[in-house]
Protein backbone atom coordinates (compact mmCIF):
# COMPACT_ATOMS: atom_id res chain seq x y z
CA UNK A 1 0.00 0.00 0.00
CA UNK A 2 2.91 2.33 0.59
CA UNK A 3 3.45 4.77 -2.21
CA UNK A 4 6.32 6.99 -3.17
CA UNK A 5 5.62 10.66 -2.61
CA UNK A 6 7.54 13.45 -4.26
CA UNK A 7 7.61 17.02 -3.04
CA UNK A 8 8.09 20.10 -5.17
CA UNK A 9 10.11 23.14 -4.15
CA UNK A 10 11.04 26.55 -5.45
CA UNK A 11 14.26 25.86 -7.30
CA UNK A 12 15.01 28.85 -9.53
CA UNK A 13 13.79 32.39 -9.09
CA UNK A 14 13.67 35.32 -11.46
CA UNK A 15 13.21 38.76 -9.95
CA UNK A 16 10.61 40.14 -12.32
CA UNK A 17 7.75 42.34 -11.20
CA UNK A 18 4.57 40.55 -12.18
CA UNK A 19 6.30 37.38 -13.37
CA UNK A 20 5.46 34.04 -11.74
CA UNK A 21 7.73 31.05 -11.67
CA UNK A 22 6.87 27.47 -10.83
CA UNK A 23 9.64 25.04 -10.04
CA UNK A 24 9.87 21.46 -8.86
CA UNK A 25 12.59 19.30 -7.40
CA UNK A 26 12.25 15.56 -7.94
CA UNK A 27 13.03 14.06 -4.55
CA UNK A 28 14.30 10.75 -5.87
CA UNK A 29 16.06 11.76 -9.08
CA UNK A 30 17.33 15.20 -8.07
CA UNK A 31 16.26 16.64 -11.42
CA UNK A 32 15.62 20.37 -11.43
CA UNK A 33 13.11 22.12 -13.64
CA UNK A 34 12.14 25.76 -13.72
CA UNK A 35 9.20 26.42 -16.05
CA UNK A 36 8.46 30.12 -16.56
CA UNK A 37 4.80 30.78 -15.95
CA UNK A 38 4.65 33.89 -18.10
CA UNK A 39 7.82 35.45 -19.46
CA UNK A 40 8.14 39.09 -20.54
CA UNK A 41 8.55 39.74 -24.24
CA UNK A 42 12.17 40.88 -23.87
CA UNK A 43 14.31 38.54 -21.73
CA UNK A 44 17.95 39.31 -21.01
CA UNK A 45 20.29 36.42 -21.75
CA UNK A 46 21.61 36.44 -18.18
CA UNK A 47 18.18 36.54 -16.55
CA UNK A 48 18.84 33.70 -14.13
CA UNK A 49 21.75 34.60 -11.91
CA UNK A 50 22.04 30.97 -10.81
CA UNK A 51 22.10 29.71 -14.39
CA UNK A 52 19.01 27.48 -14.32
CA UNK A 53 17.30 26.04 -17.38
CA UNK A 54 13.71 26.98 -18.23
CA UNK A 55 11.24 24.21 -18.95
CA UNK A 56 7.70 24.63 -20.24
CA UNK A 57 4.80 23.96 -17.88
CA UNK A 58 3.53 21.52 -20.51
CA UNK A 59 6.29 19.11 -19.44
CA UNK A 60 5.40 16.97 -16.42
CA UNK A 61 8.41 17.00 -14.11
CA UNK A 62 7.29 13.59 -12.81
CA UNK A 63 4.09 11.57 -13.00
CA UNK A 64 3.40 8.91 -10.37
CA UNK A 65 -0.35 8.85 -11.06
CA UNK A 66 -2.07 5.49 -11.27
CA UNK A 67 -1.52 4.20 -14.84
CA UNK A 68 -4.36 4.40 -17.33
CA UNK A 69 -6.09 1.16 -18.28
CA UNK A 70 -5.67 0.08 -21.89
CA UNK A 71 -7.20 -2.48 -24.23
CA UNK A 72 -6.78 -3.37 -27.90
CA UNK A 73 -8.60 -5.37 -30.54
CA UNK A 74 -7.52 -5.30 -34.17
CA UNK A 75 -6.78 -1.72 -35.14
CA UNK A 76 -8.81 -0.24 -32.27
CA UNK A 77 -7.30 0.82 -28.96
CA UNK A 78 -8.97 2.11 -25.80
CA UNK A 79 -7.55 4.06 -22.86
CA UNK A 80 -9.59 4.54 -19.69
CA UNK A 81 -9.64 5.69 -16.08
CA UNK A 82 -12.18 5.64 -13.25
CA UNK A 83 -11.89 8.51 -10.76
CA UNK A 84 -13.88 8.61 -7.53
CA UNK A 85 -14.74 12.21 -6.66
CA UNK A 86 -15.47 13.84 -3.32
CA UNK A 87 -19.16 13.78 -4.26
CA UNK A 88 -19.17 9.96 -4.20
CA UNK A 89 -19.56 9.70 -7.98
CA UNK A 90 -17.06 7.70 -10.04
CA UNK A 91 -16.38 9.22 -13.44
CA UNK A 92 -15.37 6.52 -15.91
CA UNK A 93 -13.80 7.94 -19.07
CA UNK A 94 -12.82 5.84 -22.07
CA UNK A 95 -11.28 7.12 -25.28
CA UNK A 96 -9.91 5.78 -28.53
CA UNK A 97 -7.20 8.44 -28.27
CA UNK A 98 -5.28 9.64 -25.22
CA UNK A 99 -6.73 10.71 -21.87
CA UNK A 100 -4.23 13.57 -21.91
CA UNK A 101 -5.95 14.83 -25.08
CA UNK A 102 -9.45 13.29 -25.17
CA UNK A 103 -10.70 15.88 -27.65
CA UNK A 104 -8.77 14.23 -30.47
CA UNK A 105 -10.06 10.66 -30.49
CA UNK A 106 -10.47 8.74 -33.75
CA UNK A 107 -13.43 6.52 -34.56
CA UNK A 108 -16.67 6.13 -32.65
CA UNK A 109 -17.63 4.31 -29.45
CA UNK A 110 -21.19 3.19 -30.21
CA UNK A 111 -21.93 0.67 -27.47
CA UNK A 112 -20.50 -0.23 -24.05
CA UNK A 113 -21.14 -2.82 -21.36
CA UNK A 114 -19.80 -1.96 -17.90
CA UNK A 115 -19.30 -4.54 -15.13
CA UNK A 116 -18.61 -3.19 -11.65
CA UNK A 117 -16.73 -5.23 -9.02
CA UNK A 118 -16.06 -4.46 -5.34
CA UNK A 119 -12.46 -4.41 -3.95
CA UNK A 120 -12.70 -8.18 -3.24
CA UNK A 121 -13.69 -8.99 -6.82
CA UNK A 122 -17.40 -9.55 -6.15
CA UNK A 123 -19.58 -8.50 -9.09
CA UNK A 124 -21.88 -5.69 -7.97
CA UNK A 125 -23.85 -4.86 -11.12
CA UNK A 126 -23.81 -4.69 -14.92
CA UNK A 127 -24.88 -1.66 -16.99
CA UNK A 128 -25.39 -1.61 -20.79
CA UNK A 129 -25.15 1.58 -22.85
CA UNK A 130 -26.54 1.30 -26.38
CA UNK A 131 -26.77 3.87 -29.17
CA UNK A 132 -24.07 6.13 -27.79
CA UNK A 133 -23.40 9.48 -29.43
CA UNK A 134 -20.63 8.07 -31.59
CA UNK A 135 -17.81 10.20 -30.17
CA UNK A 136 -14.41 8.63 -29.70
CA UNK A 137 -14.49 9.68 -26.02
CA UNK A 138 -17.26 8.70 -23.58
CA UNK A 139 -17.78 9.45 -19.88
CA UNK A 140 -20.08 7.44 -17.60
CA UNK A 141 -21.20 8.33 -14.06
CA UNK A 142 -21.22 5.37 -11.65
CA UNK A 143 -22.35 5.28 -8.03
CA UNK A 144 -21.77 2.99 -5.07
CA UNK A 145 -18.08 2.39 -5.80
CA UNK A 146 -15.07 2.76 -3.55
CA UNK A 147 -11.35 3.11 -4.04
CA UNK A 148 -9.88 -0.15 -5.38
CA UNK A 149 -13.18 -1.25 -6.88
CA UNK A 150 -12.76 -2.42 -10.46
CA UNK A 151 -14.65 -1.54 -13.62
CA UNK A 152 -14.55 -3.77 -16.70
CA UNK A 153 -15.56 -2.15 -19.99
CA UNK A 154 -16.43 -3.93 -23.23
CA UNK A 155 -16.90 -1.35 -25.97
CA UNK A 156 -17.84 -1.52 -29.64
CA UNK A 157 -15.61 0.76 -31.71
CA UNK A 158 -16.29 1.77 -35.30
CA UNK A 159 -14.41 3.91 -37.76
CA UNK A 160 -10.87 2.75 -37.03
CA UNK A 161 -10.96 -0.02 -39.61
CA UNK A 162 -13.80 0.73 -42.03
CA UNK A 163 -14.41 -2.92 -42.73
CA UNK A 164 -15.27 -3.95 -39.17
CA UNK A 165 -16.51 -3.09 -35.71
CA UNK A 166 -13.92 -3.90 -33.06
CA UNK A 167 -14.89 -5.07 -29.56
CA UNK A 168 -12.30 -3.76 -27.09
CA UNK A 169 -12.10 -4.75 -23.41
CA UNK A 170 -10.25 -2.97 -20.61
CA UNK A 171 -10.32 -3.12 -16.82
CA UNK A 172 -9.73 0.02 -14.73
CA UNK A 173 -9.19 0.21 -10.99
CA UNK A 174 -11.12 2.96 -9.22
CA UNK A 175 -8.78 5.66 -7.90
CA UNK A 176 -9.38 8.85 -5.98
CA UNK A 177 -9.77 11.95 -8.12
CA UNK A 178 -7.10 14.60 -7.50
CA UNK A 179 -7.73 17.12 -4.73
CA UNK A 180 -5.66 20.29 -4.49
CA UNK A 181 -4.85 22.49 -1.50
CA UNK A 182 -2.84 25.72 -1.38
CA UNK A 183 -0.98 27.37 1.50
CA UNK A 184 0.33 30.92 1.17
CA UNK A 185 3.53 32.40 2.55
CA UNK A 186 3.66 36.21 2.54
CA UNK A 187 5.89 38.70 4.32
CA UNK A 188 3.88 40.69 6.89
CA UNK A 189 5.45 43.97 5.73
CA UNK A 190 6.77 45.57 2.56
CA UNK A 191 7.84 48.91 1.15
CA UNK A 192 6.49 50.95 -1.75
CA UNK A 193 8.60 50.34 -4.85
CA UNK A 194 10.36 47.32 -3.32
CA UNK A 195 9.53 43.83 -4.71
CA UNK A 196 8.17 41.27 -2.26
CA UNK A 197 8.03 37.49 -2.70
CA UNK A 198 4.69 35.70 -2.37
CA UNK A 199 4.70 31.92 -2.23
CA UNK A 200 1.83 29.48 -2.82
CA UNK A 201 2.55 25.83 -1.96
CA UNK A 202 0.09 23.72 -3.98
CA UNK A 203 -0.33 20.12 -2.84
CA UNK A 204 -2.34 17.16 -4.13
CA UNK A 205 -3.74 15.42 -1.05
CA UNK A 206 -5.49 12.25 -2.28
CA UNK A 207 -2.35 10.56 -3.56
CA UNK A 208 -3.70 8.68 -6.59
CA UNK A 209 -3.82 11.11 -9.51
CA UNK A 210 -1.91 14.22 -10.49
CA UNK A 211 -3.67 17.30 -11.83
CA UNK A 212 -3.21 20.25 -14.12
CA UNK A 213 -4.13 23.60 -12.58
CA UNK A 214 -3.76 27.36 -12.86
CA UNK A 215 -2.03 29.32 -10.10
CA UNK A 216 -3.02 32.99 -9.71
CA UNK A 217 -1.86 35.95 -7.62
CA UNK A 218 -4.62 38.36 -6.55
CA UNK A 219 -3.98 41.66 -4.77
CA UNK A 220 -6.90 43.64 -3.33
CA UNK A 221 -9.34 41.60 -5.38
CA UNK A 222 -7.50 42.16 -8.67
CA UNK A 223 -5.72 39.50 -10.71
CA UNK A 224 -2.02 40.43 -10.85
CA UNK A 225 -0.28 37.41 -12.35
CA UNK A 226 -0.96 33.86 -13.54
CA UNK A 227 1.01 30.63 -13.79
CA UNK A 228 -1.11 28.63 -16.22
CA UNK A 229 -1.08 24.88 -16.83
CA UNK A 230 1.02 23.87 -13.84
CA UNK A 231 1.34 20.15 -13.08
CA UNK A 232 1.03 18.79 -9.52
CA UNK A 233 1.98 15.15 -9.22
CA UNK A 234 -0.05 12.68 -7.14
CA UNK A 235 0.67 13.10 -3.41
CA UNK A 236 3.11 15.87 -4.26
CA UNK A 237 3.50 19.60 -3.75
CA UNK A 238 4.90 22.32 -5.98
CA UNK A 239 5.53 25.99 -5.37
CA UNK A 240 4.12 28.96 -7.26
CA UNK A 241 6.43 31.91 -6.67
CA UNK A 242 5.37 35.46 -7.49
CA UNK A 243 7.11 38.81 -7.16
CA UNK A 244 4.95 41.87 -6.67
CA UNK A 245 6.00 45.49 -6.26
CA UNK A 246 3.58 47.58 -4.12
CA UNK A 247 2.75 50.98 -5.60
CA UNK A 248 0.99 52.48 -2.56
CA UNK A 249 1.26 52.23 1.24
CA UNK A 250 -1.24 50.60 3.60
CA UNK A 251 -2.58 47.10 4.23
CA UNK A 252 -2.76 45.08 1.00
CA UNK A 253 -4.89 41.92 0.77
CA UNK A 254 -2.96 39.21 -1.06
CA UNK A 255 -4.36 35.87 -2.20
CA UNK A 256 -3.03 32.87 -4.12
CA UNK A 257 -5.79 30.98 -5.91
CA UNK A 258 -5.61 27.63 -7.63
CA UNK A 259 -8.23 26.57 -10.15
CA UNK A 260 -8.28 23.01 -11.46
CA UNK A 261 -8.70 21.88 -15.02
CA UNK A 262 -12.12 20.45 -14.20
CA UNK A 263 -10.92 16.86 -13.87
CA UNK A 264 -12.68 14.40 -11.59
CA UNK A 265 -15.34 15.96 -9.40
CA UNK A 266 -13.54 19.27 -8.81
CA UNK A 267 -15.36 21.05 -11.66
CA UNK A 268 -13.11 24.11 -11.77
CA UNK A 269 -13.27 24.60 -8.00
CA UNK A 270 -11.16 27.58 -6.92
CA UNK A 271 -9.13 27.05 -3.77
CA UNK A 272 -7.87 30.25 -2.15
CA UNK A 273 -5.45 31.11 0.61
CA UNK A 274 -4.67 34.68 1.56
CA UNK A 275 -2.92 37.11 3.87
CA UNK A 276 -2.27 40.79 4.55
CA UNK A 277 0.92 42.71 3.79
CA UNK A 278 1.41 46.03 5.56
CA UNK A 279 3.18 48.29 3.06
CA UNK A 280 5.15 51.26 4.32
CA UNK A 281 6.38 54.31 2.43
CA UNK A 282 9.74 54.83 4.10
CA UNK A 283 13.10 53.14 3.63
CA UNK A 284 14.19 51.33 6.79
CA UNK A 285 16.41 48.43 7.74
CA UNK A 286 14.41 45.61 9.24
CA UNK A 287 13.16 42.07 8.84
CA UNK A 288 10.11 39.83 9.19
CA UNK A 289 10.18 36.03 9.39
CA UNK A 290 7.71 33.15 9.51
CA UNK A 291 8.27 29.47 10.34
CA UNK A 292 5.80 26.61 10.10
CA UNK A 293 6.08 22.86 10.63
CA UNK A 294 2.64 21.54 9.62
CA UNK A 295 1.24 18.03 9.33
CA UNK A 296 -2.07 17.41 7.58
CA UNK A 297 -3.58 13.96 8.12
CA UNK A 298 -6.28 12.96 5.64
CA UNK A 299 -8.19 9.83 6.66
CA UNK A 300 -10.71 8.10 4.39
CA UNK A 301 -12.86 5.29 5.75
CA UNK A 302 -14.61 2.64 3.68
CA UNK A 303 -17.03 0.26 5.37
CA UNK A 304 -19.42 -2.17 3.76
CA UNK A 305 -21.55 -5.16 4.68
CA UNK A 306 -23.50 -7.60 2.56
CA UNK A 307 -25.79 -10.49 3.37
CA UNK A 308 -27.58 -13.29 1.57
CA UNK A 309 -30.77 -15.12 2.57
CA UNK A 310 -28.74 -18.31 3.19
CA UNK A 311 -27.05 -16.60 6.16
CA UNK A 312 -23.79 -15.66 4.46
CA UNK A 313 -22.59 -12.17 5.31
CA UNK A 314 -19.50 -10.02 5.33
CA UNK A 315 -18.22 -7.01 7.28
CA UNK A 316 -15.38 -4.94 5.86
CA UNK A 317 -13.61 -1.79 7.09
CA UNK A 318 -10.58 -0.02 5.68
CA UNK A 319 -9.08 3.25 6.96
CA UNK A 320 -6.44 4.86 4.78
CA UNK A 321 -4.41 7.76 6.12
CA UNK A 322 -2.20 10.12 4.16
CA UNK A 323 -0.09 12.35 6.42
CA UNK A 324 1.56 15.21 4.62
CA UNK A 325 4.18 17.11 6.59
CA UNK A 326 5.74 20.31 5.30
CA UNK A 327 8.19 22.80 6.74
CA UNK A 328 8.50 26.34 5.47
CA UNK A 329 10.97 28.95 6.67
CA UNK A 330 10.62 32.41 5.18
CA UNK A 331 12.45 35.61 6.01
CA UNK A 332 12.44 38.92 4.19
CA UNK A 333 13.42 42.47 4.90
CA UNK A 334 14.69 45.82 3.69
CA UNK A 335 17.97 47.70 3.91
CA UNK A 336 17.70 51.47 4.05
CA UNK A 337 20.49 51.98 1.53
CA UNK A 338 21.10 50.42 -1.85
CA UNK A 339 23.64 47.57 -2.03
CA UNK A 340 26.94 48.34 -3.78
CA UNK A 341 27.72 45.62 -6.33
CA UNK A 342 29.63 43.46 -6.60
CA UNK A 343 29.01 42.37 -3.02
CA UNK A 344 32.17 41.44 -1.17
CA UNK A 345 30.32 38.71 0.68
CA UNK A 346 26.94 37.35 1.78
CA UNK A 347 26.50 34.89 4.64
CA UNK A 348 23.24 33.22 5.69
CA UNK A 349 22.93 30.82 8.64
CA UNK A 350 20.12 28.94 10.42
CA UNK A 351 20.34 27.17 13.75
CA UNK A 352 17.89 25.38 16.04
CA UNK A 353 18.40 23.71 19.40
CA UNK A 354 21.86 25.26 19.54
CA UNK A 355 22.93 23.46 16.35
CA UNK A 356 23.73 25.27 13.09
CA UNK A 357 22.47 23.18 10.18
CA UNK A 358 22.66 25.69 7.36
CA UNK A 359 25.65 27.92 6.65
CA UNK A 360 25.79 29.51 3.20
CA UNK A 361 28.50 31.93 2.09
CA UNK A 362 29.05 33.68 -1.25
CA UNK A 363 31.82 36.09 -2.21
CA UNK A 364 32.24 38.46 -5.15
CA UNK A 365 28.50 38.44 -5.89
CA UNK A 366 27.74 40.15 -9.22
CA UNK A 367 24.26 41.52 -9.94
CA UNK A 368 22.12 41.18 -13.06
CA UNK A 369 19.58 43.67 -14.36
CA UNK A 370 15.92 42.65 -14.41
CA UNK A 371 13.26 43.79 -16.89
CA UNK A 372 12.57 46.96 -14.84
CA UNK A 373 16.18 47.99 -14.52
CA UNK A 374 16.80 46.80 -10.93
CA UNK A 375 20.12 45.33 -9.85
CA UNK A 376 19.41 41.88 -8.39
CA UNK A 377 21.10 38.67 -7.27
CA UNK A 378 19.60 35.28 -6.44
CA UNK A 379 21.16 32.08 -5.16
CA UNK A 380 19.53 28.69 -5.46
CA UNK A 381 20.31 26.32 -2.56
CA UNK A 382 19.00 23.07 -4.03
CA UNK A 383 20.14 20.73 -1.25
CA UNK A 384 18.12 22.79 1.24
CA UNK A 385 15.15 23.35 -1.05
CA UNK A 386 15.80 27.06 -0.60
CA UNK A 387 16.38 30.34 -2.39
CA UNK A 388 17.99 33.64 -1.37
CA UNK A 389 17.66 36.94 -3.26
CA UNK A 390 18.66 40.58 -2.83
CA UNK A 391 17.44 43.37 -5.10
CA UNK A 392 17.99 47.14 -5.16
CA UNK A 393 14.81 49.18 -5.44
CA UNK A 394 14.19 51.82 -8.07
CA UNK A 395 13.50 54.38 -5.32
CA UNK A 396 16.53 53.51 -3.20
CA UNK A 397 17.18 50.89 -0.56
CA UNK A 398 17.30 47.14 -1.05
CA UNK A 399 15.00 44.19 -0.47
CA UNK A 400 16.13 40.68 0.43
CA UNK A 401 14.33 37.41 0.99
CA UNK A 402 14.85 33.74 1.85
CA UNK A 403 12.45 30.83 1.36
CA UNK A 404 12.97 27.19 2.35
CA UNK A 405 10.64 24.26 1.76
CA UNK A 406 10.95 20.70 3.04
CA UNK A 407 8.47 17.90 3.46
CA UNK A 408 7.51 14.27 3.36
CA UNK A 409 4.39 12.17 2.88
CA UNK A 410 3.42 8.99 4.73
CA UNK A 411 0.76 6.55 3.57
CA UNK A 412 -0.66 3.70 5.61
CA UNK A 413 -3.78 1.57 5.80
CA UNK A 414 -5.44 -0.42 8.54
CA UNK A 415 -8.64 -2.37 8.71
CA UNK A 416 -10.34 -5.75 8.96
CA UNK A 417 -12.55 -8.16 7.07
CA UNK A 418 -14.93 -10.74 8.53
CA UNK A 419 -16.80 -13.11 6.20
CA UNK A 420 -19.16 -15.91 7.26
CA UNK A 421 -20.37 -18.58 4.83
CA UNK A 422 -23.91 -19.56 5.81
CA UNK A 423 -23.87 -22.84 3.89
CA UNK A 424 -20.57 -24.32 5.13
CA UNK A 425 -20.39 -22.51 8.45
CA UNK A 426 -16.83 -21.37 7.68
CA UNK A 427 -15.68 -18.00 8.94
CA UNK A 428 -12.74 -16.00 7.57
CA UNK A 429 -11.37 -13.17 9.69
CA UNK A 430 -8.28 -11.08 9.02
CA UNK A 431 -6.94 -7.67 9.97
CA UNK A 432 -4.14 -5.55 8.56
CA UNK A 433 -2.01 -2.53 9.31
CA UNK A 434 0.20 -1.90 6.31
CA UNK A 435 3.72 -0.65 6.78
CA UNK A 436 4.49 2.90 5.73
CA UNK A 437 7.29 4.60 3.92
CA UNK A 438 8.28 8.25 3.91
CA UNK A 439 10.03 10.10 1.13
CA UNK A 440 11.58 13.50 1.62
CA UNK A 441 11.64 16.27 -0.96
CA UNK A 442 13.26 19.65 -1.12
CA UNK A 443 15.35 20.10 1.99
CA UNK A 444 15.27 17.56 4.77
CA UNK A 445 12.74 18.04 7.55
CA UNK A 446 14.55 19.40 10.59
CA UNK A 447 13.88 19.28 14.33
CA UNK A 448 13.08 22.94 14.85
CA UNK A 449 12.72 22.89 18.63
CA UNK A 450 11.22 25.91 20.38
CA UNK A 451 12.72 28.58 18.11
CA UNK A 452 14.55 29.17 14.84
CA UNK A 453 17.47 31.59 14.73
CA UNK A 454 18.73 33.07 11.43
CA UNK A 455 21.47 35.55 10.59
CA UNK A 456 22.17 37.54 7.42
CA UNK A 457 25.40 39.43 6.85
CA UNK A 458 25.81 41.51 3.69
CA UNK A 459 29.19 43.13 3.10
CA UNK A 460 29.90 45.62 0.31
CA UNK A 461 32.03 48.71 -0.36
CA UNK A 462 29.81 50.76 1.99
CA UNK A 463 30.24 48.41 4.97
CA UNK A 464 28.35 45.50 6.51
CA UNK A 465 24.70 45.02 7.42
CA UNK A 466 23.85 42.31 9.96
CA UNK A 467 20.29 41.12 10.68
CA UNK A 468 19.42 38.34 13.13
CA UNK A 469 15.82 37.08 12.87
CA UNK A 470 14.68 34.89 15.77
CA UNK A 471 11.29 33.19 15.56
CA UNK A 472 9.77 31.48 18.63
CA UNK A 473 7.44 28.55 17.87
CA UNK A 474 4.15 27.49 19.48
CA UNK A 475 2.12 24.35 18.87
CA UNK A 476 -1.24 24.21 17.10
CA UNK A 477 -3.78 21.55 16.15
CA UNK A 478 -7.32 21.36 14.83
CA UNK A 479 -9.84 19.69 12.57
CA UNK A 480 -10.02 21.11 9.05
CA UNK A 481 -12.99 19.10 7.82
CA UNK A 482 -15.10 16.04 8.54
CA UNK A 483 -17.30 14.11 6.15
CA UNK A 484 -20.22 12.23 7.72
CA UNK A 485 -20.80 8.63 6.56
CA UNK A 486 -22.46 8.49 3.14
CA UNK A 487 -24.13 5.12 2.65
CA UNK A 488 -25.47 3.45 -0.49
CA UNK A 489 -27.60 0.29 -0.44
CA UNK A 490 -27.49 -1.89 -3.56
CA UNK A 491 -28.83 -5.27 -4.59
CA UNK A 492 -27.46 -7.54 -7.28
CA UNK A 493 -28.06 -10.95 -8.79
CA UNK A 494 -25.01 -12.39 -7.01
CA UNK A 495 -26.54 -11.64 -3.58
CA UNK A 496 -29.54 -13.87 -4.38
CA UNK A 497 -32.08 -11.54 -2.80
CA UNK A 498 -29.77 -9.96 -0.25
CA UNK A 499 -28.25 -6.49 -0.28
CA UNK A 500 -25.02 -4.56 0.26
CA UNK A 501 -24.57 -1.37 2.29
CA UNK A 502 -21.44 0.65 1.49
CA UNK A 503 -20.47 3.71 3.55
CA UNK A 504 -17.65 6.21 3.05
CA UNK A 505 -16.51 8.94 5.44
CA UNK A 506 -13.41 10.94 6.20
CA UNK A 507 -11.74 13.75 8.09
CA UNK A 508 -8.76 16.06 7.74
CA UNK A 509 -6.77 17.22 10.78
CA UNK A 510 -3.76 19.50 11.11
CA UNK A 511 -1.11 19.88 13.79
CA UNK A 512 2.38 21.24 14.21
CA UNK A 513 4.42 24.27 15.26
CA UNK A 514 4.48 27.79 13.85
CA UNK A 515 5.58 31.31 14.67
CA UNK A 516 6.35 34.73 13.22
CA UNK A 517 8.40 37.69 14.35
CA UNK A 518 9.81 41.00 13.13
CA UNK A 519 12.52 43.40 14.02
Amino acid sequence: MSKQAQRGILSRFTLLSGAALLASLAACSGDLSSPAARAPEARPANLLASGGRLVSNAVKYHDSSAPHATGRSGSARLEGEAELGADGVTRLTITTGSLDDPGHAPGQIVKAQIKVFDPDGELLYVVNYNKLSGSGTQTFLLRGLSRQSRVQVQANVRGIDRSRTDVVTLTAGVVLAPALHVDIETPPTGQVGQPVVIIGVVSETNGDQGSRATCELWVNGQLVDTAAGIWVDAGDAVTCAFTWTPDRPGDQQVEVRVSTDGGGSMDHTIIGSGGTISVGSGLTTGWAAQVEDRSVATASVLEYTWWKPDGSHKEYSDTRTNTERSQTIAAQGTISRAAVFPLAGVQWTIETNGSRWQDESWIGVVATTDAQGRQCVSRDIAEQGALFFLCNGLQGGATWGYQRFAGNVTYHSQGYSNQFDGLTGQQSVYTWNDGYTTYAGGGQVKDLGSQVRMQLTVTDAAGSVVLTPVVPLTSFSGNLSATAPDCVVTTSYELAGGSQTMCTSGRVDESGWRGSAGG
